[in-house]
């Protein structure tokens, strides 16, 4: 039986938790040339990090769908649309990572195309994820079922 755990966040929780990813990336050092946000899920982190880390930001629409087994059949990933073309090393960031497959096809599809570094940032990780991205705020279960402040009308 496949129960969900529904977690709703505010817009302070929300905020907070995006803090805390900056100041990891700060601690650790890191210096990167430009974020990229995954749309939608990732816009708002992104957003935060490149404002606070006074970097461009560069968005890319991907569309997945998966079935209740958390198993993604088709993925989708629209044009990278970017002001400055992606050099050096970027900050590539979602909202969460669940199954991974996601977030590792967009970090490939940018290394193979842009020939850059890429390091990962999300806001919430799921335990039975395959790709552990290099900054998150929290591990999660994979029962579960984020409800961010952007979802709630």
């Amino acid at each position: 039986m496949n129960t969900k755990n529904f977690q709703c966040y505010s817009w302070q929780e929300y905020w907070s938790y995006c803090h805390d990813i900056t100041r990891q990336i700060l601690v650790a050092g890191n210096t990167y040339q430009q974020v990229i946000a995954i749309t939608r899920g990732g816009f708002y982190l992104g957003d935060y990090i490149s404002r606070h880390l006074q970097i461009p930001l560069a968005v890319i629409a991907v569309k997945s769908y998966g079935d209740e087994n958390h198993q993604q059949h088709d993925i989708r990933i629209g044009a990278l649309s970017f002001v400055e073309k992606p050099q050096g090393h970027i900050l590539l960031v979602d909202d969460l990572v669940d199954t991974g497959v996601t977030l590792q096809m967009v970090r490939d599809q940018l290394i193979t195309d842009f020939f850059v570094t890429v390091e990962t940032a999300v806001i919430w990780h799921k335990n039975h994820s395959k790709f552990v991205p290099d900054f998150f705020y929290c591990n999660t279960s994979a029962d579960d079922w984020i409800i961010q402040p952007f979802e709630v009308h």
